[in-house]
C-alpha cells in the first residue's frame, strides 16, 4: 500500500452538501491522501465549512473559474499522488475504508484506470447499488462506470484533461469524453469489485434521454455513424424514455406500468414462451440462448433482469430486479421462489427503499420455495436446499439449508450439464 492518491473536490455555493464531502474524504483509514479542494469563489458560506477543515486538507483554491470542468482541470494540475480520484462536492464514499480496500485490489501496475461500483440515492432517498460494467470494451458503446467511482493514473489524467473546447457541444458529458478519449489512446481499464462511492441522483446529468444522445455524439465523433446505427440510436432513445419512465411525465409512466401488468397477466400466463420472452425483452430483460421462463411468474422491474444460457425459472416464483438481478448459465430455480433485490431502511425516517442486486452463478441450483435477501452473491455450483432463506453469500460449491441459511456440505465440482425445457405450454 504505497500508492499515494490525489482526491480532488470541486464545488460552488455547495453549503449544504461539502461538509459531508469533506467528513468523507479526511476520515478514511488510508493514510497517504492527498486533498484537493477546488472552490469557485462561493458566496453562501461554502468557503467558511472548507476553512473549518483547512489543517486536514492538503490544498485549497477558492477563485473564479470557468465551470465545474475548469475546475476539475485546475486540480489535476495541482494534484501529485499516483491516482487521482475526483469527489464531488454532495458526493461521499461507501465508507471510511474505501481508498483502503480500493487500493489492496490495485494490484496490477500495467492498469492506468480501475474502476468499482458506486450507490445512487434517488430524490425520494432511495438507495440503487449500481453495478459497473466489467467489460471496458463497452466503453465503444456507453460509460461503464461512474465517473467519481475510478482511480486514474496521474500521468494519464495530466495528459488527458477535460477538453473545455467542447462544453457547448457535449455539456455535461465532458467526462464521457476524457473517459472515451483514454480508452481509444489504449489506456488500460479494470473493474475493482467494490462500490467506491454514493451520489445522489439529482444534478445536471440525470436526464437519461439528453445522455444517450451526447454519448452517440462521443462514441462517433471520429466514426461517422451509419443509417443503421442512427436507427438503433434513436431506437434505443424511445426505449429508454419508456424504461425509464420515471423521467417521462405520468402517460408514459401508466404506460410502462400497463406493460408491466401484462407481463404479469394474460402475457406472463401465455403458453407460448416464445411469446412471453420477446415481451420481456420489449420491458428491457435480457434473456440468452437456451434459458426458459415458465408461466405465472411476478416481475418487478424486468429491466434489471440478466438471464444467461441454459437456465430455468419454474412456475410460481417472485423475480425482483428493481436492483439488478444477475443469472449466469445452466442456473436451475425452483417452484414458488422469491428473489427480492429491494427491500427498506427501516432508520430512515421516509422508509426510504434500498434496492442492491442479486448475482446468481453459473450451476446453481435453487430449491423450491426458497428466498434469496437483496444484496447476496451465490458462488458457482452451489445448492439452495428447498425453503432456505438466504441472507449473505454463498460460497462456491457449497450446500446451505434454513432459517437463516447454513452451510451443511458441499456439491461435486465436475458439474456439466444445461438446464433445458422441452415440454410445451409450460
Amino acid at each position: 500500500m504505497n500508492k499515494k492518491i490525489s482526491i480532488i473536490t470541486v464545488c460552488y455555493n455547495a453549503r449544504h452538501h461539502i461538509e459531508k464531502t469533506i467528513l468523507s474524504v479526511v476520515n478514511q483509514s488510508y493514510p497517504q491522501i492527498e486533498y484537493i479542494v477546488i472552490d469557485g469563489n462561493s458566496s453562501d458560506g461554502t468557503t467558511d465549512i472548507i476553512n473549518k477543515y483547512r489543517g486536514k486538507i492538503s490544498i485549497i483554491v477558492s477563485e473564479n473559474d470557468n465551470g465545474v470542468y475548469d475546475a476539475m482541470n485546475k486540480g489535476i494540475e495541482l494534484a501529485t499522488g499516483d491516482f487521482i480520484i475526483m469527489m464531488n462536492a454532495g458526493d461521499t464514499f461507501v465508507d471510511s475504508m474505501t481508498i483502503e480496500n480500493a487500493v489492496a485490489l490495485m494490484s496490477d501496475n500495467s492498469v492506468d484506470i480501475f474502476y468499482g461500483d458506486s450507490i445512487e440515492i434517488e430524490t425520494c432517498g432511495n438507495a440503487h447499488y449500481r453495478i459497473a460494467d466489467p467489460d471496458p470494451a463497452n466503453l465503444n458503446r456507453f460509460p461503464v462506470y461512474r465517473h467519481g467511482a475510478s482511480f486514474v493514473k496521474a500521468g494519464i489524467h495530466k495528459k488527458f484533461r477535460f477538453d473545455l473546447s467542447k462544453s457547448k457541444e457535449l455539456g455535461y458529458a465532458l467526462d464521457f469524453n476524457q473517459i472515451f478519449s483514454m480508452f481509444k489512446s489504449g489506456a488500460k481499464f479494470s473493474k475493482i469489485d467494490l462500490p467506491i462511492m454514493i451520489y445522489e441522483q439529482e444534478g445536471m446529468s440525470n436526464n437519461p434521454v439528453r445522455s444517450l444522445k451526447y454519448v452517440f455524439k462521443i462514441t462517433h465523433q471520429n466514426n461517422p455513424p451509419s443509417l443503421k446505427q442512427k436507427l438503433k440510436h434513436r431506437l434505443s432513445l424511445l426505449r429508454t424514455i419508456l424504461l425509464l419512465n420515471r423521467h417521462t411525465g405520468p402517460a408514459i409512466h401508466y404506460f410502462y406500468n400497463f406493460c408491466l401488468f401484462l407481463a404479469n397477466g394474460p402475457v406472463g400466463n401465455f403458453p407460448s414462451f416464445s411469446i412471453r420472452k420477446s415481451w420481456l425483452k420489449f420491458l428491457g430483460a435480457k434473456i440468452g440462448k437456451g434459458s426458459v421462463i415458465n408461466m405465472k411468474q411476478f416481475f418487478y422491474h424486468p429491466s434489471g433482469l440478466r438471464i444467461g444460457n441454459f437456465s430455468h425459472i419454474n412456475r410460481g416464483c417472485i423475480i425482483d430486479a428493481r436492483g439488478i438481478l444477475s443469472i449466469g448459465n445452466s442456473v436451475s430455480i425452483s417452484y414458488n421462489t422469491t428473489i427480492l433485490t429491494g427491500g427498506h431502511d427501516h432508520n430512515s425516517p421516509t422508509f426510504s427503499g434500498k434496492f442492491y442486486p442479486i448475482i446468481i452463478q453459473d450451476f446453481v441450483w435453487i430449491g423450491a420455495c426458497a428466498t434469496i435477501l437483496q444484496g447476496v452473491k451465490i458462488g458457482e455450483g452451489a445448492v439452495v436446499c428447498a425453503g432456505a432463506v438466504v441472507n449473505s453469500d454463498v460460497e462456491p460449491y457449497t450446500i446451505v439449508a434454513g432459517v437463516p441459511a447454513k452451510k451443511i456440505g458441499t456439491r461435486n465440482r465436475n458439474l456439466n450439464y444445461k438446464c433445458e425445457w422441452t415440454l410445451p405450454f409450460a
